[in-house]
């Protein structure tokens, strides 16, 4: 009897080092880990690289600076990095966390995880940097934290965006909640069943249906025939993808339509250079626009705009100027509020799977708006 039970507790401690090894594998494929982010850490969540201004990045580029903000978040502010005075970060207290290039920490276990291993934030989030809480989301409030706009609250029917502010990357909590985009009332509330039906949200179908039978799948990848496990194996995430793809490239023509509309106005620009990061100011732009994309540089509504001659330039939509020096679209112009759309549907990455209800309506309503 007592071999016997010897047995099952080394079977079951060769299980559990087995499963721990198994997320250990799947974390280094993730983008949360040392190769894949450890990069895009130290370039923004460094006092080397950013200064004071880590205190911002470094609330979600980091271990250290997560775990600091989460704290701060939970007593009700989801802005920067503060001190234990309240007063804006200084570069000597992040430092002391741990904020250099020598002692930086990319998404860890401990990250996400406490010391008991329980997940440091579930069910319901404080107000985030979006400017909205998500109320019931099961474990995915962790993840919402800081997938999210981070740019504060919009105002969906305004007839001014009042800035060229871009989603920030990765806003996958705002398009599951139905929250901060133009055109449609975001004030409402859309019962997403992906949100608030499925358990955890984000991570019951990026971890715990893409996991073994033991252990949670921490790539945080979804397997190819994801929906077929709730929505039955003819139903492929394709039928909602291709048809928001056909609408992001309406809007994009549209917005096309707008700029060559207004191209011969297009003077100067804030040229920046993707290759070094750099801003040239006051760039004549010399031959006509014939296509733009959308995108942004930091944070900003960005234009890559194609000339007749083949220049190719990249600039924020506020420093695309005429010959006065005065923006040629206006914070008023509907271009932004649209871009807006666009960029949340973009930097989302699902292609309308998370929601495809609010995607759709908030791509029409940036199209009507664009009319």
């Amino acid at each position: 009897m007592k071999k016997a039970l010897l047995a099952l507790l080394a079977l079951g401690l060769m299980m559990a080092l087995s499963s721990k090894e198994a997320i250990q594998r799947e974390w280094e494929q993730s983008a949360h880990n040392n190769g894949v982010m450890g990069a895009k850490t130290l370039s923004v969540a460094t006092v080397e690289a950013r200064g004071d201004a880590a205190a911002h990045c470094a609330r979600c580029h980091s271990e250290q600076g997560f775990v600091a903000w989460l704290d701060q978040l939970k007593k009700g502010n989801p802005g920067n990095l503060v001190g234990p005075d309240g007063k804006p970060a200084t570069v000597e207290y992040l430092k002391g966390l741990g904020l250099t290039k020598d002692q930086v920490k990319p998404i860890t276990c401990q990250t996400c995880h406490d010391e008991d291993g329980d997940l440091r934030l579930v069910h319901d989030t404080p107000m985030l940097p979006s400017g909205f809480r998500a109320v019931g989301v099961g474990s995915g409030a962790l993840c919402m934290a800081c997938h999210n706009t981070r740019n504060g609250r919009i105002t969906w029917d305004a007839q001014d965006a009042g800035r060229y502010t871009s989603p920030h990357y990765s806003a996958e909590a705002d398009l599951l909640l139905g929250k901060n985009a133009y055109f449609v009332d975001d004030t409402r509330e859309w019962n997403n069943g992906h949100a608030f039906f499925t358990g955890g949200s984000c991570s019951t179908c990026h971890m715990s249906l893409a996991g073994q039978e033991d252990y949670t799948s921490h790539t945080f990848k979804t397997p190819d025939n994801l929906c077929a496990s709730c929505h039955g194996a003819k139903y492929t995430k394709e039928m909602v993808q291709e048809n928001t793809e056909h609408l992001m490239s309406l809007v994009r023509t549209m917005v096309n339509t707008r700029v060559l509309a207004v191209r011969d106005r297009i003077k100067t620009v804030r040229a920046y250079n993707p290759e070094n990061g750099q801003f040239t100011p006051n760039t004549p732009v010399k031959a006509p626009v014939y296509r733009v994309d959308i995108t942004s540089i930091g944070g900003q509504i960005t234009f890559k705009m194609d000339l007749t001659d083949g220049t190719v330039l990249y600039s924020q939509l506020g420093d695309i100027r005429d010959e006065k020096g005065q923006p040629v679209f206006s914070t008023k112009d509907p271009v932004v509020r649209a871009a807006w759309n666009y960029l949340l549907v973009k930097y989302d990455g699902s292609k309308g799977v998370h929601n495809p209800s609010y995607t759709r309506s908030i791509l029409l309503g940036a199209m009507e708006a664009l009319r």
